[in-house]
């Protein structure tokens, strides 16, 4: 029987463009992978509306966002943030 991949082995880490697809990625969240999404690229409108619905998204279901740097942030569930992985990689990597 397959082992059951950690938070941290599921997440994915996205650059986010304007071309994006804000609801490809709430479906993603939805389903239980964690997300570290990379604004740097992004314009501040386009950056702020995705992490408003994202966070509307995330609020819906107990989860919530984590900022690591000023535009790089992870949206992950409750029980994402429970993974020692996780937590580790946003403790080593937090400003």
């Amino acid at each position: 029987m397959a082992r059951k991949k950690s938070a941290f082995e599921r997440t994915e880490f996205i650059k986010i463009t304007q071309k994006q697809d804000v609801y490809a990625l709430a479906d993603k969240i939805l389903s239980g992978v964690p997300l570290v999404l990379n604004f740097e690229s992004a314009d501040t409108v386009s950056a702020n509306q995705f992490i408003l619905f994202l966070s509307g998204v995330l609020y819906a279901f107990d989860g919530h966002v984590e900022q690591l740097k000023e535009k790089i942030l992870v949206f992950a569930s409750k029980e994402a943030y429970q993974d020692a992985q996780l937590k580790r990689f946003i403790k080593d990597h937090k400003e």
